[in-house]
């Protein structure tokens, strides 16, 4: 189980370091494999201004930008981004930045242009596979301070290696609940904001089959009007990124968060591709295959348990 100590202290006012928590995890038996940065590599990269945008005298799809990033001099920088502009904010990797792929920024000279950084896409910094143009950033952001402190990016990770028999703790929530334990802190428990329309019930659509329930003693089901697929905000899909999963959209991503931050696995379906009725709990038909929302084809067994 991953824990992101800013997310923790969403739930318990720890003010110690990463290393402390997880030595102290460590002695009330929960095993600590590592501690780690999820954005070391993009730790020095800055914000920056884009204070003028002009079109590169010798090449139709490049930009010279100057750029502010906080020092005595603005920077030039030469860029691809067909959305490059002036007055945009956006992360910069000034010269001497290692990005992640080891791709290492020196100077260079494009089409007889010095560029002493570059302007970054999101594929750059390894949050998402983005690469139709740079990365914008919020108007508040201010040049020179780092890129991380800015997005309040996740500084540390602490990686607990459960027993089967602490189920409990496969949550924050849960690790937060020890963490307050121990150190004889309040826990805060999430706010739930729910509006509920009682005069339709779920069952009044989906009947739920599970054929051997010894396998899943439980299982229910909402009904949801009024979604919008699309892009998750920012916060949201990066705090996903530290705790090792991959932003889809904003309702696949929302059961991914519910799920890490108290325990409870939910998953989404889009009613209009649903079929027949029912919703099955059942073992996987032997040999059968399933596509995964990453796109791979996963072959199954009879002691898989479908939903």
């Amino acid at each position: 189980m991953l824990l992101s100590l800013d997310w923790l202290r969403e739930f318990t006012p720890y003010e110690g370091t990463a290393q402390e928590l997880a030595d102290r995890l460590t002695m009330l038996g929960l095993e600590v494999d590592e501690v780690y940065d999820p954005f070391a590599e993009i730790r020095g990269v800055v914000v920056g201004h884009v204070l003028e945008r002009e079109k590169h005298p010798e090449a139709d799809k490049l930009s010279v930008c100057k750029v502010d990033v906080g020092g005595p001099e603005l920077l030039t920088i030469v860029c691809g981004a067909p959305n490059v502009a002036a007055g945009q904010k956006v992360p910069v990797a000034m010269v001497g930045t290692t990005l992640p792929g080891g791709l290492k920024i020196g100077k260079a000279k494009l089409r007889g242009v010095q560029s002493m950084g570059m302007i970054c896409s999101e594929r750059e910094l390894a949050l998402t596979e983005e690469h139709k143009g740079i990365m914008v950033l919020p108007d508040t952001s201010k040049p020179g301070v780092l890129f991380c402190e800015s997005l309040e990016l996740d500084s540390a990770v602490i990686n607990v290696d459960l027993t089967p028999n602490r189920g409990d703790c496969l949550s924050i929530l849960g690790l937060a609940r020890e963490v307050a334990m121990a150190y004889g802190l309040p826990l805060k428990l999430p706010e739930v904001r729910l509006n509920e329309d009682m005069s339709e019930r779920a069952d009044s659509f989906w009947r739920i089959d599970i054929p051997e329930g010894e396998l899943c003693p439980l299982y229910q089901a909402r009904v949801i009007r009024g979604c919008t697929l699309g892009q998750s905000p920012d916060w949201l899909r990066y705090r996903l990124i530290a705790m090792g999963l991959r932003p889809i959209n904003n309702v696949v991503d929302a059961t991914n968060y519910v799920m890490l931050e108290l325990g409870q696995p939910t998953h989404a379906f889009d009613e209009d591709l649903l079929k027949g009725g029912v919703i099955q709990v059942k073992r996987a038909v032997d040999g059968s295959t399933l596509t995964t929302l990453d796109g791979q084809q996963r072959k199954l067994t009879a002691d898989d348990l479908l939903i």
